[in-house]
């Protein structure tokens, strides 16, 4: 089943790309395995899944792809706590959360200490929602300009959660304007590799994240079904 949702997904992705004139190929699925379990990931890396995404430290270290899943990349996608951070630099390929200076120092300390460069996203809360994290529109350039100056973290991109909408169309003014301050930074500077990926829509609304410009697509339901 899991297969047969991942080449459903892929050929959705590929209709929604191909509508707004982008090479398909350009977007590439991360599993939002919150709960699933280290078999049905194993499934889903099978299937041709090559990123997992967690939202959790423990799920992460409990669910590790197996040995020899060295093509499969890991990334933190949920809240990353300062006091994990340690643990989320032995643990990920990519830190798609980061919204924090403080955070971006202590990562930055663990993983020169632990003699590696980490990839991190800037987690932006277009919708100012309080219950979500996410640096605000207008403390992004500060945020950016810290991460900049810390040699052990690489900076790739942003990521965001818009609020829940029955309609996807709804959320597509939050994914328009991740794009356009990707757009906005880039002028003004700062080099297109450090602001090349952006992870916004899930199963809900995914196809409108890709016609907006979404590189990463982070699915869970409609990759591994319904929660039991």
């Amino acid at each position: 089943m899991i297969a047969d949702n991942f080449a459903h997904i892929v050929e959705r992705i590929h209709d929604a790309a191909i509508r707004v004139g982008r090479a398909p190929h350009d977007v590439r699925v991360v599993a939002a395995a919150k709960g699933q379990g280290r078999e049905r990931i194993q499934q889903a890396i099978q299937a041709g899944i090559r990123i997992i995404g967690h939202n959790y430290i423990q799920e992460a270290i409990e669910e590790a792809a197996p040995e020899g899943a060295s093509r499969v990349e890991t990334h933190m996608i949920g809240h990353l706590q300062k006091n994990k951070a340690g643990k989320a630099v032995a643990l990920f390929d990519v830190i798609q959360t980061l919204d924090d200076s403080k955070l971006a120092l202590i990562l930055n300390r663990r993983a020169a200490t632990a003699g590696r460069v980490i990839k991190v996203m800037i987690q932006v809360n277009l919708a100012r929602e309080p219950q979500k994290s996410g640096v605000a529109e207008e403390n992004l350039d500060e945020l950016i300009s810290a991460i900049r100056r810390l040699p052990a973290l690489r900076l790739i991109g942003m990521m965001t959660m818009p609020p829940f909408f029955d309609d996807p169309d709804r959320a597509r003014p939050f994914f328009a304007r991740l794009r356009e301050l990707q757009e906005k930074l880039i002028a003004e500077g700062i080099p297109a590799r450090e602001m090349k990926e952006l992870s916004m829509g899930m199963t809900g609304d995914f196809e409108a994240a890709v016609e907006e410009g979404a590189t990463l697509v982070r699915i869970g339901t409609a990759l591994f079904g319904p929660r039991a």
